[in-house]
This record gives C-alpha cells, sequence and structure tokens, in this order.
C-alpha cells in the first residue's frame, strides 16, 4: 500500500467516526446591534447553547451581533421577509413592534429600580399580549438602565443644551417632541453612527445609560456626565410568531424558560455594572455634572409640556392610565421597616 492510499483511508475513517455537528431542525437567526463580547451577546449565546442541549439539538440560535445586520430598522424588515428570526432590541426597535413600551420610557416616570420592578410585574401580561398580537414571542426583558447626558460642555439644564448639537435617535417620538418643545438643535443619526457624529462634532451631545456609553465607546468623545437620571430604558428579546410556533410545543416551553432566566440574570447584572460604569468614567476622566434643585425643574417642567401631545398618539392612553395607577398604588404602600 503506498502512502497516499493509506492517507486517503485514514482521513476517511476519520470523517466516518467523527459526523459533522447536524443542523438544528430550527435554526434562529437572531440580531442585535450589541458588540460581540457584550453581555448582551453572552447572555443570548448562552441561550443558545442551553437550548441546543434542552431540545437534544432541534432548536438553536444564528447569531449576528454588531450591528452586522444593519441597524433596528432594517432588522425588522429583514424579519418582515424571513431572512431573520428575531433580535435582542432596544427601545427604538421594540417600540416599532408595540408602541405602548415608549409609556414606560417617558422621562422622570420612576424614581427607582424598586418602582421599575414593580410596574414591569404587574404589566406583564398587557406587554405579552402586546407583542402577541403584533407577531412575536417575547423572551425576556433586558435592563438597558437609567439614561444619563454625557456632553462636550457641561449640561445642568434645559437652558444649557440649547446652544449644543444634541443628537436624536432617528424616529424616535419621545425625544422628537421633547426636543422640539425645548427649541433644541438636534440631529438625528442611527445608534451606529453616533460614534461617528462624536468624533467629527456633528454632535455635542447624547444620552445612555452609563454602561452602554462605555460599550459603545461614546464616553472616549466627551468630557461630562449629569448625574441626574432623565429615564429608564429597556430593551427586548423577540422572535418573530411564525418561525417560533413552527417548534414543538414541547421545545418551545424550554426556549421560554431558558431564555426567562438568563434574561433575568442579565438585567442583575446590568444593574450591577451601571453602577460600577459611572466610577469607570469618572476615572477615565470624566466630570460629575450636577444639577440644583432649580435646574431640574426646567427639565420636569419640559417633560410636562410634552406629556399632553405624547399620550395617546405616541403610546396608548391606556398604557399609561395602567402605569400611572400601579406606580400610585407601589407608592402608597409603606416601606417594610
Amino acid at each position: 500500500m503506498t502512502f497516499f492510499n493509506f492517507y486517503i483511508i485514514l482521513v476517511t475513517l476519520l470523517f466516518i467516526a467523527v459526523p459533522a455537528r447536524s443542523q438544528p431542525d430550527h435554526l434562529l437567526k437572531i440580531a442585535t446591534l450589541a458588540p460581540e463580547g457584550s453581555n448582551w451577546v453572552k447572555t443570548v449565546r448562552a441561550i443558545d447553547i442551553a437550548v441546543r442541549d434542552a431540545t437534544e439539538g432541534r432548536v438553536g440560535f444564528k447569531i449576528y451581533p454588531g450591528g452586522v445586520q444593519g441597524d433596528e430598522k432594517v432588522v425588522l424588515r429583514k424579519i418582515r421577509i424571513g431572512q431573520l428570526h428575531g433580535g435582542g432590541f432596544a427601545g427604538l426597535g421594540i417600540s416599532r413592534i408595540f408602541p405602548d413600551i415608549l409609556a414606560l420610557e417617558m422621562p422622570f416616570l420612576f424614581n427607582n429600580y424598586a418602582e421599575v420592578d414593580y410596574v414591569l410585574d404587574q404589566m406583564d401580561e398587557f406587554y405579552q399580549n402586546g407583542y402577541q398580537e403584533s407577531g412575536y414571542e417575547f423572551l425576556g426583558w433586558a435592563d438597558i438602565g437609567f439614561v444619563h447626558i454625557l456632553s462636550k460642555q457641561p449640561v445642568k439644564s434645559v437652558g444649557d443644551i440649547r446652544s449644543l448639537k444634541v443628537w436624536q435617535l432617528a424616529d424616535e417620538p419621545i425625544t422628537e417632541v421633547l426636543f422640539r418643545l425645548a427649541k433644541v438643535q438636534s440631529v438625528p443619526l442611527s445608534i451606529p453612527d453616533v460614534l461617528l457624529g462624536l468624533q467629527t462634532s456633528l454632535i455635542d451631545v447624547v444620552y445612555t445609560s452609563p454602561s452602554a456609553a462605555i460599550v459603545l465607546q461614546w464616553f472616549t468623545r466627551v468630557k461630562h456626565v449629569t448625574d441626574l437620571p432623565i429615564n429608564y430604558t429597556l430593551g427586548a428579546l423577540l422572535i418573530q410568531k411564525k418561525p417560533f410556533d413552527k417548534i414543538p410545543s414541547a421545545d418551545q416551553d424550554h426556549l421560554r424558560r431558558i431564555a426567562k432566566e438568563h434574561m433575568a440574570q442579565l438585567g442583575h447584572q446590568s444593574r450591577k455594572e451601571n453602577q460600577e460604569a459611572m466610577e469607570v468614567l469618572q476615572a477615565n476622566g470624566l466630570s460629575i455634572v450636577h444639577s440644583g434643585p432649580s435646574e431640574i425643574d426646567t427639565f420636569r417642567k419640559l417633560v410636562r409640556s410634552a406629556e399632553t401631545e405624547l399620550v395617546g398618539t405616541a403610546f396608548s392612553n391606556d398604557a399609561h392610565r395602567q402605569i400611572q395607577h400601579h406606580l400610585a398604588q407601589f407608592r402608597k404602600t409603606p416601606s417594610p421597616p
């Protein structure tokens, strides 16, 4: 036997002994703007591994991180035509599917995470049904956190921001109304374009959670962070119902359970990271800007004037009414000693 023939036989035996990893019967293609290495992407990968194990390889994810499939508007279009099946969305993406999510993101709505957790728990069925009726399976919230202003010049009040060029998340209705009423010079950009906008001085002011500012590298192009939390933001893991409904019901249950557990863990981790991120921002040279009571009032007055225009248009009266009711109930309950 020649060496060549021996080599061919050896390679053939190896292929027989080690079969190729089989493709899942239901491969769900998931896209997100979160970059590779972020906890968002790590969590979705952990869900994928656990789901493949629980379903004996019948269900799995193919994950597209870092905006490689486009911004959230593009991702939603690809889902509609079947090129993708779902995504890890932030506020804009999930509000395009079900606008009533915006009722949770009004500025100065929540004072702390205890209020957030109570309202989300009370509104769980409302939002589950809303996404179901909109054609999506809801697999869990992603806690983005409380948003802060990051800027090249200090921002303490609405007056400070009027002389600066402020980023506006393109097609986002709350900031559209707020900036118009405040007479702010806003520049609409998608999230992937914000860093370049800061680098080229197209914009001077951005707003996001502290940990997101680090992940997206926006903090490298600003000098100040305002300590006043403006609003609470969240994302979600969503799968279009058409591909989800093709999965056997037992495997659907595995996917729901595993995703819920991992997304809850991500939420706890995100809150811890946001707290630590404020210290990281300061360690990297950003100064903390403190707003006094009168300066905070300028923001609150602006929000009150915008609320009448947003309720019933950007989101439903029903969502607003229920959230306000649950908040009032929670705030009336005495705190435990």
